[in-house]
């Protein structure tokens, strides 16, 4: 019987130096077995696979932010000169660049707005800047002052607008003495360069519905060349959007 429990003590101390041997394992063989691990972050693959996680993160939030929070959008032709500098017909780039608030952010735009639309039947939906003049159920009007100058009222009241170019001459719907009530939900948009802009006063424009306004112009990210700096760009556009 002793000899059966000696036998029994020999097997239990073998056992807990095996325990020890396994629980002191070599740290550099544990090492070689991380280094062997594909998604180990200390080695090359992890190292790649780490950056490409953060590049989707950071396109994804770009996409997210430009498709439902700001988007950016360049001016083309010179219907809002003065207030924004628009690239010529036989340009591409030397428009005003500007940051709009998307219209997912947007539950509606006030008069005096400067927006972005996208009409499919103006141009295949190319998109126009252009600047809210009157809003659903207001009734835009078009009468002479005493002096002969050609005014815009809605509802009765003539607006001051400091912004336009030059006095505005009577084309399309805006004929002296018309009056024009804008549906509900859809705006009444002219541009500040009002002998040289397609807008309402058109047919093929006409009054925009809501749903083809993109979102409002908050500010000039890139300035455009301008004539009024021989074709240079004034960075000190740069920023809010000047309507003066």
């Amino acid at each position: 019987m002793k000899k059966n429990v000696a036998r029994r003590t020999e097997r239990q101390v073998l056992n807990l130096e095996e325990k020890k041997v396994q629980m002191q394992e070599n740290p550099s063989d544990r090492k070689k077995e991380k280094k062997n691990s594909p998604f180990n972050p200390g080695g090359i693959t992890g190292t790649v696979y780490t950056l490409l996680h953060d590049v989707i993160c950071i396109l994804a939030a770009v996409a997210f932010l430009f498709v439902f929070a700001a988007r950016l959008v360049g001016v083309n032709g010179s219907s809002m000169y003065p207030t924004l500098v628009g690239a010529s017909d036989y340009e591409e780039n030397g428009g005003d660049y500007l940051v709009l608030k998307s219209n997912f952010l947007c539950s509606g735009y006030e008069r005096g707005d400067i927006v972005v639309a996208s009409i499919p039947s103006f141009e295949n939906g190319k998109p126009i800047v252009k600047r809210v003049i009157a809003r659903g159920g207001e009734t835009v009007s078009f009468l002479r002052d005493s002096d002969g100058v050609l005014r815009v009222s809605v509802d009765g009241t003539v607006l001051d607008e400091p912004y336009i170019r030059e006095p505005m001459q009577e084309v399309g719907a805006g004929q002296a003495g018309a009056s024009i009530t804008v549906p509900e939900g859809c705006y009444f948009l002219m541009g500040d360069n009002r002998n040289n802009s397609s807008d309402s006063r058109y047919s093929l424009i006409g009054t925009v519905d809501e749903r083809y306004i993109v979102g409002r112009a908050l500010s000039v990210l890139v300035p455009g060349e301008d004539q009024r700096k021989n074709g240079r760009r004034d960075w000190s556009r740069f920023g809010a959007i000047d309507d003066e």
